[in-house]
């Protein structure tokens, strides 16, 4: 019988241990995202208002109540694909929640109708040169930013929201900080 090389045995732990994490990335339900807490104070947001460029949405504007923040753009398909799902857990969750879209590095125009396809009502801040995101480190569209009611960044996510995801999400953002 023929005794494995101590290089195979290495190659095989690490085909091992990636086709774990892999097989945990891939069984997560789609419905099971995950709220952590951080720590990380939620930077300023001072833009002007997408439909009134006089206007200015501030994020300073929602303490004391959690905020959802959205990334989004009209050249975003899966941005297109979840705003309903935001304006609907606007509507569900009233004045619990605050909700803000950011308007990442698009134009006023097709920004503005987008928010009248989709039905936004929810204040969105006209963000051309992509700060929100970078002061975020953001990577990647749809982006979303859930913050505590005392203004902390309780969790992030990249990509599109399921409803559930995003109603799970926000259920979680408001029970009390452990």
């Amino acid at each position: 019988m023929k005794v494995p090389s101590a290089s195979r045995l290495v190659v095989a732990a690490v085909t091992v241990v990636a086709a774990v994490i892999l097989g945990v990335v891939i069984t997560r339900g789609e419905d099971s995202v995950p709220l952590e807490m951080e720590q990380r104070v939620a930077p300023p947001i001072s833009l002007p208002d997408v439909l009134d460029p006089s206007g200015r949405i501030e994020l300073e504007s929602f303490r004391g109540r959690p905020v959802v923040i959205n990334l989004w753009a009209s050249w975003c398909l899966p941005c297109r694909k979840e705003m309903p799902h935001f304006e609907a857990a606007h509507q569900r969750f009233g004045d619990r929640v605050a909700f803000l879209g950011v308007n990442h590095q698009d134009g006023r125009t097709p920004a503005r109708e987008l928010l009248r396809q989709t039905g936004v009502t929810y204040p969105s801040g006209s963000d051309p040169e992509g700060k929100v995101a970078a002061d975020y480190a953001l990577r990647g569209m749809p982006s979303t930013v859930f913050v505590s009611a005392s203004g902390k960044i309780r969790a992030t996510r990249t990509g599109e929201l399921s409803r559930s995801q995003l109603e799970d999400m926000i259920e979680k953002l408001l029970l009390p900080a452990r």
